[in-house]
């Protein structure tokens, strides 16, 4: 679960303008266990996401280093990275869902008597349908905001002044089906690519304090399929069930 930071990190001596890492790195792809789907071509631009790992229809992150924290810094520090992948529908499958969430802890903390200190976070999700019937399709996308709880930015002001918790983002439930009719589409969606990106800030203008906002924990931080995953007959058994359709078609009561 998350956890606030403890009084004894705010104490440590102050960081100044840690933003983390900035080198892009390939994860590779994975199998969702459950044979829905797989996840393919996972990778981000900082590589401050981490590998990340398979439970269910979930893929989860455990970012350790993605944070924005800074002292006496009145211009900002910011913190950015992106997340892209394909998640492909295995033999008969089709994806319905898709939901993406995230978690967030802060501290901030003012020691001056015209001290201020905020962080914030700004999150976008960006779905483009690939393939529609196992073949590749272009131009069906949309933006999807993350909804954060409580906000997207916290503050303090003031001598003393300190607070600390966290934010918690979600898409809630993406409806697929609704993007792809929307463009004009239709038909199973078997293949998506998202690209999932934050920004991270903290801002501190005073003698003594710290502004600190950091991913945190993988409960909160991933991409899963949900909903209407159905099973969609195989082309022989399609053929094969017409058929009998057929068949039955012809019969004619005895009588």
């Amino acid at each position: 679960m998350l956890r606030p930071l403890s009084l004894i990190a705010i104490v440590l001596p102050a960081l100044v303008g840690f933003s983390g890492t900035a080198n892009a790195v390939s994860y590779g792809s994975f199998s969702d266990p459950t044979g829905t789907v797989s996840y393919l071509n996972v990778r981000d631009v900082n590589g401050l996401f981490g590998a990340p790992s398979v439970s269910l229809d979930s893929l989860d992150f455990t970012p350790t280093t993605y944070q924005a924290q800074c002292t006496q810094c009145p211009t900002g520090v910011t913190t950015s990275d992106i997340l892209t992948l394909d998640i492909q529908t295995n033999s008969g499958r089709q994806i319905d869902k898709l939901q993406i969430s995230e978690g967030l802890d802060y501290v901030i903390q003012s020691f001056d008597t015209a001290g201020f200190a905020s962080v914030s976070v700004i999150a976008n999700v960006f779905i483009d349908i690939i393939n529609v019937n196992g073949l590749p399709v272009n131009g069906i996308n949309a933006n999807i905001p993350i909804l954060l709880t409580p906000a997207n930015n916290a503050s303090v002001f003031g001598l003393g002044a300190q607070a600390n918790g966290v934010i918690l983002g979600n898409t809630g439930l993406i409806d697929l089906q609704q993007i792809l009719v929307g463009a004009g589409g239709s038909g199973e969606i078997t293949g998506l690519r998202v690209s999932f990106d934050n920004t991270l800030q903290a801002f501190h203008d005073g003698s003594g304090g710290q502004a600190l906002i950091r991913k945190r924990d993988a409960d909160f931080v991933s991409l899963t399929v949900v909903g209407s995953i159905v099973n969609t007959p195989e082309p022989t058994t399609a053929v094969l069930l017409m058929g009998g359709l057929a068949l039955l078609a012809r019969r004619r009561p005895q009588g």
